[in-house]
């Protein structure tokens, strides 16, 4: 899968989820993070070689994105996102797994995620 490719599945992914006014958009293979206040932020995966790449390489990329996203959207909206389940719980964590060719993609823990996003299928 090509950088752009995988930049264009991962916005897919993340689109639903991300709060109104807020929205995730795909330049070449760069994903710009956009705010309603016009600010945001954006990351590269031109060193995404898909001759050299693995999933897990693939997967390192997701988490970094919805990190990223996670930063902004809560610096943003002065509020925790997403939210954590229950009061007194921590903001929930970023998370990738790998199953062969799927990325999974979360928050929370892998056994009780609080959101999960569309997996991303590598060799399509």
């Amino acid at each position: 899968m090509t950088s752009t490719d995988f930049a264009h599945a991962l916005v897919a992914s993340l689109t639903p989820a991300l709060p109104p006014g807020f929205a995730a958009r795909v330049e070449g293979d760069i994903i710009r993070l956009e705010t309603p206040d016009g600010l945001g932020a954006s990351t590269s995966f031109a060193y995404l070689d898909p001759e050299e790449a693995n999933a897990e390489d693939y997967a390192d990329a997701a988490w970094n994105v919805l990190s990223m996203a996670q930063d902004v959207v809560s610096e943003t909206a002065t509020e925790p996102w997403p939210a954590a389940i229950g009061p007194g719980l921590d903001l929930p964590e970023p998370g990738t797994r790998v199953e062969g060719q799927t990325v999974h993609l979360y928050f929370g823990t892998a056994e009780q995620p609080v959101l999960t996003l569309a997996p991303i299928q590598l060799d399509r």
